[in-house]
């Protein structure tokens, strides 16, 4: 007798296909921020390590020369106590002196391979208003140094015509004036980074604690104005004073009205629309365009910043306007004349 026998293979219906895909969807939808969060937070460490090693490399460059690195200074440095170009001489250092500070400190970050890349020796001469530089600035800002990249931000990549990298940190002036940054009030009298040339201080000398007083942040800069913000479209090493270098989280007004420049949100950033910059408007009433001196950062609800003490902390962006004044001030005095 014959059987018949059929072969039944099990399978899946359509629908628990359906089902399984929407309880992967889910699934993934669920863990998604979690993974995003867990990045951001390891980015944020980074960023933070970054601002440590720089905190330290400032105070061993005080161990070594006995005052805090300057932050720059444009034209031809002062010879002898003469002037050879005025303070405010556009638009970078004529000369090794006038480098950034984030180039000064770049022996104790173990990159002295790159500091040699520029040597004084090759300065111009001491022509007054010469547009004469040093020829190895441009050798210097070819290098890409990480530690001075925020990963939450971007990678290290070369911009502009000439393929140099630029910083996302950036140092303490204190108080912007009224006036152009060049010009008196704006040259770094209230903060620990001082034009070059015109002052410079100690760790010791801060008033208001080191504690209690920014030393680095990071600067504010709009996702889509990379190397086009006015602080982001120079070279790192020698941008001269000037927002690539140095921010303010204090300013006053025209009408002598001392308040705080709160950090803000990169996607808040001043930044072109429709070929016209979009301005911020600061709690003082001041405008400010595509050159500006807010610090800021892409990370989620504030900004790292290292303290004068080495520290790292991280400021919310809802951060009080009067307290963030006060923690970008070196207090009453705290500064000497170069001599």
């Amino acid at each position: 007798m014959w059987v018949r026998v059929f072969d039944r293979r099990g399978g899946f219906s359509l629908i628990e296909v359906l089902v399984v895909i929407a309880v992967v969807g889910i699934l993934v939808a669920l863990l998604l921020p979690a993974i995003q969060a867990a990045r951001e937070a390891a980015r944020r460490a980074q960023c933070s390590n970054n601002l440590k090693q720089i905190g330290l490399a400032c105070h061993h460059f005080q161990d070594v020369y006995g005052q805090l690195p300057n932050g720059a200074r444009d034209g031809y440095h002062r010879v002898q106590g003469e002037e050879i170009d005025p303070f405010d001489w556009c638009c970078r250092a004529r000369t090794h002196k006038g480098f950034s500070w984030l180039y000064f400190i770049l022996p104790f970050l173990e990159a002295k391979a790159v500091y040699e890349l520029a040597t004084p020796q090759e300065d111009p001469p001491p022509i007054p208003d010469r547009a004469t530089f040093n020829p190895g600035e441009n050798r210097v800002a070819q290098q890409a140094i990480a530690v001075y990249y925020c990963p939450s931000r971007r990678s290290p990549i070369p911009l502009g015509s000439g393929l140099f990298y630029r910083s996302d940190y950036v140092g303490n002036a204190g108080e912007r004036g009224t006036a152009r940054i060049r010009d008196p009030g704006s040259r770094g009298e209230k903060g620990p980074f001082k034009m070059t040339d015109f002052e410079t201080t100690r760790l010791e000398l801060i008033k208001d604690g080191t504690s209690n007083t920014i030393l680095v942040g990071e600067k504010a800069l709009h996702p889509f104005e990379h190397g086009n913000d006015g602080g982001d479209n120079e070279r790192w090493n020698n941008a001269g004073w000037d927002e690539d270098v140095v921010r303010f989280g204090a300013a006053v007004n025209s009408s002598g009205l001392a308040y705080g420049l709160p950090p803000i949100p990169d996607s808040s950033a001043p930044h072109r629309v429709d070929g016209s910059w979009r301005v911020v408007t600061d709690l003082g009433g001041r405008r400010w365009g595509q050159w500006h001196p807010f610090f800021g950062s892409s990370h989620p609800g504030g900004v790292n910043f290292c303290m004068a003490d080495g520290s790292v902390r991280h400021v919310a962006f809802t951060v009080d306007a009067e307290v963030f004044r006060r923690l970008s001030l070196t207090g009453s005095g705290g500064h000497f004349q170069v001599p």
